[in-house]
């Protein structure tokens, strides 16, 4: 995953502002919890060589022939959307995001996050819109359309993800920026799965950010997920709760996590272990190693997802994707 780019010497700045982390670090960890198992995850961009998109995409390419090739990951899926994505013509941003899972239970499994915005000949909502039909699930673009009800700018969509994975249940998710919204709203909306259970997310945000309300500073950020299984209909609705601004230090914020996870009934001890294997200073000296914190019940089973920047640059990252 990291190779060869990962060989590279850490400079001071960020050579290439990567889209994973807050401070441009291009590496970040996070953590699955639920009541008997934990997933670990490593989501990274691959750092081009010159810092344009067109050296991104190379990069990219690299490193996706050796997960298919070394590491059992499928692409054929891939294939059928890479030209929307990385485009010859006028490439802008990033190019690919990819990500391992990694459990107990069985082999590593693989994912790419994708640019709606590869460039300007197509916007982001018509770029995944054919990715879909691509892919077999162009049904499934009302529930996106009715999901982001305030237009695609306000509720934008943000990331593509695809599992590089075979099968009925290989997953298709579209990620949204959400600006300037209710969590109330926005947990209303996530009725669009049947599996959704509302009525958690104002008070889940309120206790992770110390924040009634909207919040305005970082935005929220959530994905619906398909399935071919699933068909049209989104097996799932997720929310991301942005964390570095809304804390004077990750040891508040991990004194938050832990609360929320006791409140789920789940234990912490794993986290707080993971989360001192990451951390490479003491919690009070910053605010730049959690990023975002998910959690949700589906079926009476709670799971919390917390993310971790591998912290690289600053320990005080500003903040991020304010522009509509």
């Amino acid at each position: 995953m990291f190779s060869p780019w990962g060989r590279r010497e850490i400079t001071e700045r960020p050579e290439w502002y990567s889209d994973v982390c807050a401070d441009g670090s291009p590496i970040e960890f996070s953590a699955a919890f639920s009541a008997d198992s934990v997933e670990i995850r490593v989501l990274v961009e691959a750092v081009p060589d010159e810092p344009d998109t067109r050296a991104a995409q190379r990069s990219a390419a690299e490193a996706l022939h050796g997960l298919t090739r070394g590491c059992g990951a499928a692409g054929e899926r891939l294939a059928a959307v890479w030209d929307l994505f990385l485009p010859d013509e006028q490439p802008t941003g990033f190019a690919v995001m990819y990500a391992g899972i990694f459990a107990a239970s069985g082999a590593p499994e693989f994912k790419v996050y994708l640019n709606p915005t590869a460039n300007t000949r197509m916007t982001g909502a018509a770029r995944v819109r054919e990715a879909m039909d691509r892919l077999g699930f162009g049904k499934g673009w009302e529930a996106v359309r009715a999901y982001a009800r305030r237009g695609f700018d306000l509720d934008r969509i943000v990331y593509f993800g695809l599992d590089l994975l075979d099968g009925p249940e290989s997953r298709i998710k579209v990620y949204f920026r959400h600006y300037d919204i209710a969590p109330a709203e926005l947990d209303a909306r996530m009725e669009v799965s049947d599996e959704h259970e509302a009525g958690h997310l104002s008070a889940l945000c309120r206790q992770l950010t110390g924040r009634p309300g909207n919040l305005r500073e970082q935005p929220l950020v959530s994905n619906l997920t398909f399935t071919a299984a699933g068909g049209h209909i989104p097996v799932s609705a997720t929310v991301y709760v942005p964390l570095w601004l809304y804390a004077e230090s990750d040891r508040i914020i991990r004194d938050r996590i832990s609360a929320v996870m006791a409140e789920l009934g789940l234990p912490d001890d794993r986290y707080r272990e993971l989360l001192s294997r990451v951390a490479r200073r003491p919690l009070s000296d910053g605010r730049g190693i959690h990023t975002y914190a998910s959690a949700r019940v589906q079926r009476g089973r709670p799971r919390m997802s917390t993310y971790w920047s591998s912290e690289l640059y600053d320990r005080y990252p500003p903040a991020r994707y304010q522009g509509r």
